[in-house]
């Protein structure tokens, strides 16, 4: 503690001696000034302007109430981890619902439940992988701008405007989704590359999902807990048609998402009705028009639509890296897939824990940033290089802790040296790129989506070239390189934005419109 820190502390003993329970920062500065302190004194030894200041800042930092008795501290603490629990659910919740498919499929197969059932024809397995990874790539986007949006009508405690920004968005993505699986089903006629009929069951299940996604997203923000119950009934349904009633994979998928398809729109359109006859004027208020909302929502689109891609970049590449002698268009290698799953599981739980940790991060720095002076600065500057390694370190034990549960829980019985070196490298990849999304989320978090692009979209170029080379070059297994090399590039881009912005802590707070 440096000189001037020093003084303030002392400043702040001496009014808390006087009076214990300031009743606000008039009284603080009526103290200060019968200590003997003038302006000009303050200037010079605290570097404030005047006594109101001095005044302000003493007050909020002092104690307002004697110590707790013990009991209440621990009533105190029993309610913080509570609402810490709360907080975390929430966040892990809202990451985790968008790879349902994806851990369904991965549960069946690795709890011995895939095998009694029967399974898809190989071509039709493809196409429904790949309109899988294209419906999450292609509806990233309008997902993003629905949530940022939303959320921010939300925060400002109008969620009617919320519902009206979101419909246009939702509509322009549904709008995509259609065209992009006209277009492919128009290529895949022309080029005769599959079956018809698995063309077509291919197109109406990405447009299903595609949908879906987006639906959620909407309920998500007009019902912030709808996404756990969207969950846990998706999850059932799946598993009722699948195990119970002993339906092929592709009918249960289509039977389980266009359920939840109808439920999710039933729920939306319920959330629309309610308050549609507000009369508190919110509706008479002009929104942003389209192209405005476009534009200032342009780097949310990208990202997510280069997250979704930058998870599935490799099995994309391994996918269109099969032997053309095989007669498939595409297809991902069964141990491939089998040992890139285990390494996604790892990742989805290691989302919504840097999800919580950013949060936590992110509020810190808000909270303190109210009350920076110039003398405290270069103090929060050190304690946030300090958090921000501290975060580092604790997504990393976690990742020890994710992958010893995964792998050991799901590993199967004849995974060998060779799977196992495939498993690690997808989990270092996803890691890499946990530790970015990290970094994202706080460049979002301060208004600096424009950084957050820029740190992305680099290295998802680097992780398709370098994943196709490897591919094509060397194996089709080595295509997870790509994802490693990218996604280390994307934690190193990343975190010299984020470290960038700690070391003008007030300026980005300010920059963040908060």
């Amino acid at each position: 503690m440096n000189l001037p820190e020093k003084k303030l502390q002392e400043l702040l003993e001496a009014v808390e001696d006087i009076n214990p329970q300031l009743v606000d920062y008039w009284q603080a500065t009526a103290i200060i000034e019968s200590l003997g302190y003038t302006d000009r004194v303050i200037q010079k030894e605290f570097n404030f302007p005047d006594a109101l200041c001095l005044g302000k800042y003493i007050y909020e930092r002092h104690s307002p109430f004697p110590s707790p008795k013990p009991l209440q501290a621990r009533q105190r603490f029993w309610k913080r981890a509570i609402s810490e629990i709360g907080i975390f659910i929430d966040q892990f919740s809202r990451s985790f619902v968008y790879a349902i498919p994806l851990i369904l499929t991965l549960l069946l197969e690795y709890i011995g439940l895939e095998g009694k059932v029967r399974s898809l024809p190989l071509g039709l397995a493809s196409l429904i992988t790949l309109a899988t990874l294209a419906s999450l790539c292609t509806s990233g986007g309008f997902v993003q701008m629905i949530s940022r949006r939303g959320a921010f009508y939300i925060g400002l405690g109008e969620p009617l405007q919320a519902r009206r920004v979101c419909l246009p968005i939702f509509y322009l993505g549904a709008a995509a989704s259609i065209l992009f699986c006209l277009v492919g089903l128009w290529f895949g006629f022309y080029r005769s590359l599959v079956a018809d009929e698995y063309l077509i069951l291919a197109a109406i299940y990405y447009l299903l999902l595609s949908l879906l996604w987006m639906l959620i997203a909407m309920l998500s923000v007009l019902f912030s807990k709808a996404e756990a119950f969207v969950l846990i009934g998706f999850s059932l349904l799946f598993l009722l048609f699948r195990v119970r009633l002993g339906m092929d994979a592709i009918a249960a998928q289509i039977a389980t998402t266009s359920i939840a398809l109808a439920a999710v729109i039933i729920l939306v359109a319920i959330a629309f009705n309610k308050g549609k006859h507000a009369c508190d004027g919110s509706a008479d208020v002009k929104l942003p028009h389209l192209s405005a909302l476009i534009y200032l929502l342009a780097p949310y689109f990208f990202y997510g639509i280069g997250y979704f891609s930058f998870i599935f970049a490799d099995r994309l590449i391994a996918g269109w890296a099969i032997d053309p002698a095989s007669g498939l268009i595409f297809a991902i290698n069964s141990d491939y897939q089998r040992d890139m799953d285990l390494a996604l599981l790892n990742f989805l739980m290691l989302v919504p824990w840097v999800e919580y940790l950013s949060y936590k991060f992110i509020r810190y720095w808000y909270d303190r940033a109210k009350r920076l002076t110039p003398i405290t600065s270069r103090a929060f500057v050190k304690k946030l290089r300090y958090l921000y390694g501290l975060a580092l370190l604790l997504t990393v034990l976690f990742f020890i802790f994710s992958f010893t549960l995964v792998v050991g829980g799901f590993k199967p019985l004849n995974l060998g040296a060779k799977e196992t070196s495939q498993t690690l490298l997808g989990c270092f990849g996803y890691l890499f790129f946990a530790i970015g999304l990290f970094n994202g989320i706080l460049l979002f978090s301060l208004n600096r989506a424009k950084e957050a692009l820029q740190a992305l979209l680099p290295a998802l170029a680097l992780n398709f070239t370098v994943g196709y080379l490897c591919a094509n070059l060397v194996d089709v297994h080595r295509a997870a390189i790509g994802l490693l090399v990218g996604a280390f590039a994307f934690m190193i881009f990343s975190s010299h934005k984020v470290l960038q912005a700690i070391k003008f802590p007030d300026y980005a707070y300010y920059l963040s419109g908060y």
